[in-house]
């Protein structure tokens, strides 16, 4: 499978998760400490650090296909060095990644992840609230929606700016289908905007009508990742980043004491004479 192939079969069952309402942005939460709990929480690679754009929604639709619950995602290699090794007859989820020549990022092409519910033996890290990082990264991100003042805004305020702002860089258009790709642009940067800032998220009930030109036309796939661009690089501009998480720890392998060389057997000397004895005569040391 090479990558267009890969962005086809992405695109298509993005365009069913959306026919059956189950598609990311249709994800909704109340609790601001625990966002996209169907897929518990933003997938996130072994180093902490969390996928974005096409392979972030490619991670929450198998999440939640599956019913998985840990955000983590290894490949084998990585499951491998943590300690873990994958169940028996679990299958992996196909994601792109960056390979290099020359010392350089070439291309993407299509590796195979698991997500940690599938894995045995790891060492996952428990984290209960925020690190104070992870806090002044979510403040930066508040802060950049509404300017600090003496009195805190309310979730309710820090919802309606963001969604305010998204409406300014994807405005809704006149034609349907123009208008679904705002839309959708909209809808990803507002939906992972809220889970990176801790908000709450409510689905607008016309959401599934403006997004249905997807599900009917089905746009070129290239469409999809172009969306997930845009709406990724609009909360970068805004000032709104993703978290940083724990990572998943290589397991320390048990060092072998070593033991002090020993001194060389004497090499014995076998005699002329004797070799002759056996019929064998060794002029020279030949290894076998």
């Amino acid at each position: 499978m090479d990558r267009h192939e890969y962005q086809r079969l992405q695109a298509r069952s993005f365009y069913d998760n959306l026919r059956e309402g189950i598609a990311p942005p249709f994800f909704r939460w109340q609790d601001p400490d625990t966002p996209l709990p169907q897929i518990g929480g933003e997938p996130r690679g072994v180093s902490g650090y969390c996928f974005e754009a096409d392979n972030a929604l490619q991670l929450a639709m198998a999440a939640k296909a599956q019913g998985f619950q840990s955000p983590y995602w290894l490949s084998t290699e990585q499951a491998n060095a943590a300690g873990g090794y994958i169940r028996k007859g679990e299958v992996g989820t196909k994601i792109l990644k960056w390979i290099r020549k020359d010392g350089q990022l070439s291309e993407r092409v299509p590796a195979t992840v698991f997500n940690a519910d599938q894995i045995k033996g790891l060492n996952l890290p428990k984290q209960k609230g925020l690190t104070s990082e992870q806090q002044a990264t979510r403040q930066a991100g508040l802060d950049a929606l509404i300017t600090p003042r003496k009195k805190t805004p309310t979730m309710d305020q820090y919802n309606a700016r963001l969604k305010e702002v998204m409406a300014e860089k994807f405005p809704a258009q006149d034609d349907v289908q123009d208008n679904a790709r705002m839309v959708l642009r909209r809808e990803c940067a507002v939906m992972t905007g809220q889970a990176r800032l801790g908000l709450p998220r409510e689905v607008e009930p016309e959401l599934a009508q403006e997004l249905k030109p997807f599900i009917e036309h089905r746009p070129h796939p290239q469409e999809v990742v172009r969306a997930l661009d845009d709406a990724y690089a609009a909360l970068k501009e805004v000032g709104i980043e993703p978290l940083v998480y724990a990572n998943v720890p290589r397991k320390e392998m048990a060092q072998q004491p070593v033991k002090p060389a020993s001194e060389p057997r004497p090499k014995r000397e076998r005699t002329q004479s004797k070799a002759k004895e056996k019929g064998r005569e060794q002029s020279n040391d030949i290894p076998f």
